[in-house]
């Protein structure tokens, strides 16, 4: 078991003042240095200060340099990005140029294509032409081919043969005339016979 601790209070045994004279000129000896140390005195301030008091600290000079570097780094980002918008509206009007010269390509390509498919179609034309005309030609020749010539139609056989036909045809029946004359002589008679005669065929002389 621990013995008890017994605390002892300090009692202040000093001499008091003598007098109130003295402890007045005691703390009044205290007050006097204490302003005296905290308020300059007017001698004091028209010294000139100290050259510690204008040399600037070791921590604002870093400080300050920390801001210089900021500034030109922000200064030096905005002359980039001022460069890079000029660049970017230098591509977009080449762009537009761009945009503008492959439209009139388009446009002089899809002229030549229709020019050229005129053309084949002018092309086709002629050659289903020329061939319809080969056609006809060669119906032409195959019928002039296949009918007779004029020099065969005008040739004296063909004549002769014609001649003849015509000289048939015109040879008339001898047998009536014949009858004609019995039937003036006999006309009473020979009716009957004359209508039988005549009931049958014609008989021809050569």
């Amino acid at each position: 078991m621990e013995p008890p601790h017994h605390s002892f209070s300090t009692v202040d045994t000093s001499r008091p003042f003598a007098s109130v004279k003295e402890a007045v000129a005691m703390f009044g000896e205290k007050i006097l240095v204490r302003e005296i140390y905290s308020s300059p005195s007017p001698f004091i301030s028209t010294q000139s200060s100290p050259a510690w008091k204008y040399s600037p600290s070791p921590i604002k000079t870093k400080d300050q340099n920390d801001q210089n570097t900021l500034v030109d780094t922000l200064k030096r980002l905005e002359a980039k990005l001022e460069e890079t918008k000029g660049e970017l509206k230098m591509l977009e009007e080449r762009e537009s140029e761009t945009e503008v010269a492959v439209a009139s390509l388009n446009a002089e390509l899809h002229k030549n294509v229709s020019k050229i498919a005129r053309a084949e179609a002018i092309a086709a034309a002629k050659a289903a032409s020329m061939r319809e005309e080969e056609k006809r030609r060669d119906l032409v020749t195959r019928i002039e081919k296949s009918s007779p010539t004029l020099a065969q139609i005008l040739s004296p056989s063909l004549f002769g043969d014609r001649k003849s036909e015509r000289k048939v045809m015109k040879k008339k029946p001898i047998v009536p005339l014949v009858w004609d004359l019995f039937s003036r002589r006999k006309r009473s008679s020979t009716s009957g016979l004359h209508n039988s005669l005549f009931s049958s065929p014609h008989v021809y002389l050569h």
